[in-house]
Parts: C-alpha cells; sequence; structure tokens
C-alpha cells in the first residue's frame, strides 16, 4: 500500500476514481460497463486524453495480479475504439500507467492520450521507457510472463 492510500484510509477519505465508478461525478464519464469506465482527464496533457479505470478497485501496476490480464486486453480493446471515435490513428497514440510513486491516484488507470501534447513536458510525463510510466504493451508482457508455468 502506497504513502497516498495509507494516508486517505488514515483520514476516511474516499477514492476519486471509485467515486467516478459509483457515478457521483457523471459529467466527465463517456463509457461505463460492468468492468470499467471511461472519462476525459481533468487535466488533459494532449489534444484527447481519456482515462480508463476498472470498476474493481486495482491500486497500481504494481498491484495487479496475472488473473487481470483479460480485464487489461478489454481496457485496451475500448482504449483503440475511443482514441478512432476521436479521430486518431492508435498507431500514432500512447496507451500506459503511471508507475508508482509517479502516480496521482492509487487506483489503475489507463492514460488514452491522442493527438498533439499540450507542451513539451506535458508529454515527457508520458514517455515511454521512462521509469515513471509503463506503456500498456509492456503491462500486459509483464502479466503474461507471469501466467507462463
Amino acid at each position: 500500500m502506497s504513502w497516498k492510500t495509507f494516508l486517505n484510509k488514515l483520514l476516511c477519505r474516499p477514492c476519486v476514481f471509485c467515486e467516478i465508478v459509483q457515478g457521483n461525478t457523471l459529467d466527465r464519464v463517456i463509457f461505463q460497463d460492468k468492468d470499467m469506465v471511461a472519462f476525459y482527464d481533468i487535466k488533459p496533457a494532449a489534444e484527447t486524453h481519456i482515462l480508463i479505470i476498472p470498476v474493481v478497485h486495482i491500486e497500481s501496476v504494481k498491484t495487479i495480479r496475472p488473473s487481470d490480464h483479460d480485464l487489461i486486453l478489454r481496457m485496451k480493446a475500448k482504449a483503440l475504439d475511443l482514441l478512432k471515435e476521436h479521430g486518431h490513428q492508435p498507431e500514432n497514440c500512447r496507451l500506459g500507467f503511471h508507475v508508482p510513486p509517479f502516480n496521482t491516484v492509487d487506483h489503475l488507470h489507463l492514460h488514452v492520450l491522442g493527438g498533439e501534447f499540450k507542451t513539451a513536458l506535458r508529454s515527457a510525463k508520458y514517455e515511454i521507457g521512462k521509469k515513471w510510466y509503463m506503456d500498456l504493451s509492456q503491462l500486459l508482457s509483464n502479466l503474461e510472463q507471469k501466467m507462463r508455468p
């Protein structure tokens, strides 16, 4: 458990993303089903910046389990659909997760980024291969390795 999660639990603060799952802030939600919710990032880093979160509370890429592999694949499929709906070619976009302690909310969330970044600094925050950001394909590869006997 991260220090942020510990502090929020100690102070009885609800997870902001769990609040969204429960329907308390529907204004930014663009998709929801039994497994995931997609909504616009409150501080977009790019032309299109959508977050996709699982309905079940998974803290981060560090706590995800191999049994979550299918959920991550469904999140990827929805991300690709949303990018196309927003007029982006998925191969020119970024899909990934911030790695603790570099994440701001301790609820797994997939960043779906399409189009131009607002600034170079914002682009660097989502740079593939850096210790603070894990590309979706890397997470899937890590899970698949854990699934092998």
